[in-house]
């Protein structure tokens, strides 16, 4: 039995699907297909039901992919033993909120590929729920997000810092609070908010609902510098970490407007997968990203 082969079938147990697995190693489909099916005769039983474009684990495909996890663990630890630290050759597969990656995580990466030049370090920057996905997969080692604290099942969850959201608005804008009272005059003004399935989405969305606000005209952006500059010219109101605008507070281009209530603040929050073995060059990465700025 080959290495190879048990990374395909975990792949393929975890994507639930020969195609996307394809594509995730860079195999052809029937590249894959071979590996399965030299794995189920290696083991003289069957690992999946097909049915149509459907697959379905069988109780021996689950089983073989438990000690599968714990053998690629363990060769992910042979892989990685190095007497020399700064011989350490590798790569990580980061997952990263894009607020983070151009506002916060600068220092950390800079002194991270200072230390160890010979790492391949890719980062994938994607909404949290996408990244999370990426983590149960196996696609990702790691994620550093922004959003409210919570747990998730089999991921390991460290919160890393607090950070204040903060409403905004062109400095045209009349409006003073984002309360109840404000009603009438909040659903007169536009709202920008961030992609879907972005945390800080539903979050703003859930505020407006508790305090009773329909939104009447909307705007949506994936990126936070279009939101920004939206904002600057007087198209809407917006709610973003108070870091990703503090060049504009300070140069007077927008206004901050009280919420209702309490500060706003999410965490941001290194996750892994609770069987994601953290080898030597993982952890050195961690201490960098939990001491940044």
């Amino acid at each position: 039995m080959e290495i190879r082969k048990f990374k395909t079938f975990k792949k393929v147990v975890e994507l639930k699907s020969f195609s996307r697995a394809a594509e995730s190693l860079y195999y052809g489909k029937s590249t894959v297909s071979e590996h399965i099916q030299s794995l189920e005769r290696e083991v003289g039983s069957p690992l999946f039901d097909r049915l149509g474009k459907t697959i379905n684990v069988t109780d021996t495909g689950n089983e073989l992919y438990m000690y599968v996890v714990k053998l690629l663990n363990i060769y992910d630890m042979i892989k990685n033993i190095s007497v020399d630290k700064m011989d350490e050759k590798g790569e990580l597969n980061i997952g990263v909120s894009e607020s983070l990656v151009v506002y916060r995580l600068n220092s950390g990466l800079s002194q991270f590929n200072r230390a160890y030049p010979n790492v391949n370090l890719k980062l994938i920057s994607d909404n949290c729920s996408k990244l999370r996905e990426k983590l149960y997969t196996g696609e990702l080692d790691l994620t550093i997000t922004l959003g409210p604290q919570r747990d998730f099942e089999d991921l390991i969850t460290h919160k890393i810092s607090e950070e204040r959201l903060v409403f905004i608005s062109g400095k045209e804008f009349d409006v003073k609070n984002i309360n109840r009272e404000n009603k009438g005059a909040i659903e007169k003004k536009c709202f920008i908010f961030t992609e879907k399935e972005c945390a800080l989405r539903h979050f703003f969305q859930n505020y407006l609902y508790n305090i009773d606000v329909s939104p009447l005209r909307t705007l949506e952006f994936s990126s936070i510098e279009a939101i920004k500059q939206c904002v600057v010219n007087n198209l809407g109101i917006s709610l973003l970490p108070q870091y990703c605008v503090e060049d504009l507070i300070e140069a007077k281009k927008i206004r901050v407007i009280e919420g209702d209530g309490d500060k706003i603040k999410f965490s941001i929050q290194l996750s892994y997968h609770k069987n994601k073995w953290l080898s030597p060059l993982l952890n050195e990465f961690m201490k960098h990203i939990i001491k940044m700025d």
